[in-house]
């Protein structure tokens, strides 16, 4: 028989469970626990209430049994038995419900007239309490529970009370597992104390790169809007007869729709922050690690938001998809007409001229090439740079910034997702740089 007791607080109504409530206290006390209920106290004096809460959370488990009767009312406006319960439950106390079957025959004076209370309390009891269990005769309910309180006590043992005299065996066992856990831990801290002495031989290949800035001007570029339809009441009168219906009509017809702008300036604001915001990339890899690393592949794998290309690569706007307005050209006409220089320059074939002295040049491949037998290559695939080197030695680095170029597409925060592996690895290493543009 174990030494610990525990307190089992029993709620109910009292007059109409009076024999079931005697049968209970009785099988708690055969089990060698402590029952404790409203006959320690008077339940029907409000004045009772603090004692009644007290006695509840010092209580390891608490049984609940109804049958159709809800009991007197306090000033809250819900019963004794009621108001003990929801305590119990606001106190985490474990709680076995018992909850009287519907089929039961019961005389007059051990039920309610009216069962609108009762019934509303038996459906707060069945939704909070999920193992709440029905009875139908005494003989159940008591072995419902004694077999509830004793898997209860298995399963979540409660802190219960102890004889005084065992008080002390139990001090003396809980000194010996102090001393015993302090001596675990010295141990522990040695070993670690220990292991730090080991110099393990490993390199350790840490990777640098340069931050890209903005300024106030990132988000300065002007889009295109979509223009309005001509008609020929849009003409002056001097232009009319450099401009016809069909011009307009094909005008008209030839103004992009607002996804087709919506692309043409979403390129030309990456083009812009290319141009303007672009920074040699500097890529720093080193070896902090006790010994040389050899076969060294480095991937450095580039969120959308971070353009990377190489430094030769060119880049221009798109073809506007916004037509000719036929009202620049037609003053273009006009002014060709009423101007004597033009007539002249047409006259005397100067466009003829310059174009015969256009000089005439070549376009070079400047990208250069990496010799065949260097100790290091580095090559772009997409948003993903690959770094070679064949062997690089402890507290040595090297740097790789003439190859590169990196423009921020987007302020915010960007990721550089980095992968690392050498003859002297057992595995890949992964690591992750942020930057905050």
């Amino acid at each position: 028989m174990k030494s610990t007791k525990y307190q089992v607080f029993l709620s109910s109504t009292y007059s109409d469970l009076v024999d079931e409530r005697e049968s209970i206290i009785k099988a708690i006390l055969e089990m060698y626990h402590i029952p404790i209920g409203m006959e320690m106290f008077s339940a029907e004096d409000e004045d009772q209430w603090e004692i009644i809460r007290r006695t509840i959370e010092v209580s390891d488990y608490y049984i609940l049994v109804l049958g159709l009767r809800y009991g007197s009312k306090t000033s809250d406006g819900i019963s004794f038995t009621q108001k003990e319960y929801e305590y119990a439950l606001e106190k985490k106390i474990p709680i076995l419900a018992f909850v009287m079957s519907d089929m039961v025959s019961l005389s007059k004076d051990r039920r309610d007239d009216d069962l609108t209370d009762i019934i509303r309390f038996r459906e707060l009891v069945l939704k909070n309490s999920k193992m709440a269990q029905f009875w139908d005769t005494k003989d159940q309910l008591i072995k419902s529970v004694s077999i509830s309180l004793m898997k209860q006590i298995m399963q979540k043992p409660g802190v219960g009370w102890i004889r005084g005299d065992s008080a002390n065996a139990d001090e003396a066992l809980s000194k010996e597992l102090s001393a015993l856990s302090k001596e675990n831990r010295e141990l522990r801290e040695r070993v670690v104390e220990l292991e730090s002495r080991i110099s393990l031989k490993a390199p350790e290949i840490e990777l640098d790169i340069t931050q890209p800035v903005i300024d106030e001007s990132f988000d300065s570029y002007e889009k295109v809007v979509i223009p309005n339809a001509m008609s020929m009441n849009d003409v002056d009168a001097h232009l009319s007869e450099y401009i016809s219906d069909e011009d307009i009509e094909n005008y008209n017809n030839a103004i992009p729709s607002l996804g087709e702008l919506e692309e043409y300036n979403s390129e030309c604001e990456r083009i812009f922050r290319i141009k303007n915001y672009s920074v040699p990339l500097v890529i720093e890899v080193s070896n902090s690690g006790t010994i040389k690393a050899n076969n060294v592949y480095i991937d450095i794998e580039f969120s959308e938001g971070l353009y990377v290309y190489e430094n030769d690569e060119e880049h221009s706007e798109p073809e506007s998809p916004i037509p000719l307005n036929p009202l620049a050209r037609a003053q273009s006409e006009y002014r060709k007409q009423n101007s004597a220089l033009s007539r002249l320059h047409s006259q005397l074939g100067v466009g003829s001229t310059f174009a015969q002295l256009a000089p005439i040049t070549h376009a070079f491949n400047t990208k250069l090439i990496s010799p065949v037998n260097q100790k290091w290559w580095t090559d772009l695939d997409g948003q993903k740079i690959t770094v070679k080197i064949d062997s690089l030695l402890h507290t040595r680095r090297m740097v790789f910034d003439d190859e590169y170029m990196i423009a921020p597409l987007k302020s915010g925060k960007h990721t550089i997702d980095i992968r690392v592996i050498c003859e002297e690895y057992e595995e890949i290493e992964t690591k992750i740089i942020e930057f905050e543009i």
